[in-house]
């Protein structure tokens, strides 16, 4: 009688593992094509959103937003892909990479404004590079020109100055100091500035004066 107890709990037990066993087994499948979008049916918005979470969870915070982006074409009230992406967004914007292509960009939009005369926004741009990045040399360079077209020459000479402290052979920077030391007054000061970029500029005449200042006692 014992024996036949423990086998039908044996029976029991069986029967009701084998529905569990059947939904995971219908249910992993679903879970891989998530992951790697291959089926249809894993473009509602909610599979989009799962997917972008654990897109985050590997560090894929681009793909990520991605995927929260076309949840949201699916789905515009989805209150869930709106908070995944931004904090997404947010990690992104944290990342060394995503960081220093920022800066890079906003370095070049800055130059670029620079060029067409927008001068005000070339130094908000710029600005903003060197609170990011207070060694970008030429930002301090661009910047400083920019100040020189708008007549904040005292500014823009301690641009060049501060240019000239991280790279102190730059050439251009010795050439527009010595202007704006000009526009100030200080006709020796620019003339000395002026002497310094024509001698960085020329590279064979650089050499011969530093041999000359070598062979003095």
């Amino acid at each position: 009688m014992k024996f036949w107890s423990i086998y039908l709990k044996l029976i029991l037990t069986a029967i009701l593992l084998l529905p569990a066993t059947a939904s995971y087994a219908q249910e992993r499948p679903t879970f891989r094509n998530i992951l790697t979008g291959r089926a249809s049916e894993t473009l509602s918005a909610d599979n989009l959103v799962r997917r972008g979470v654990v897109k985050m969870e590997l560090g894929e915070f681009t793909q990520a937003i991605a995927d929260f982006n076309q949840a949201l074409k699916l789905n515009p009230n989805d209150s869930q892909a709106y908070y995944y992406r931004g904090k997404a967004q947010r990690q992104l914007e944290r990342s060394p990479s995503f960081r220093e292509a920022y800066r890079q960009a906003l370095q070049r939009r800055g130059t670029a404004r620079l060029q067409l005369g927008d001068e005000r926004g070339a130094i908000a741009d710029l600005s903003s590079v060197l609170r990011h990045d207070p060694n970008a040399t030429l930002a301090y360079v661009n910047r400083g020109l920019a100040r020189l077209e708008l007549g904040q020459t005292q500014e823009a000479l301690t641009d060049f100055t501060k240019a000239l402290n991280l790279e102190p052979n730059l050439a251009i920077a010795y050439h527009h100091r010595g202007l704006a030391h000009h526009l100030l007054g200080n006709k020796e000061k620019a003339r000395t500035d002026w002497d310094k970029a024509a001698i960085l500029s020329q590279p064979t005449l650089r050499l011969q004066l530093e041999a000359q200042i070598k062979e003095k006692p």
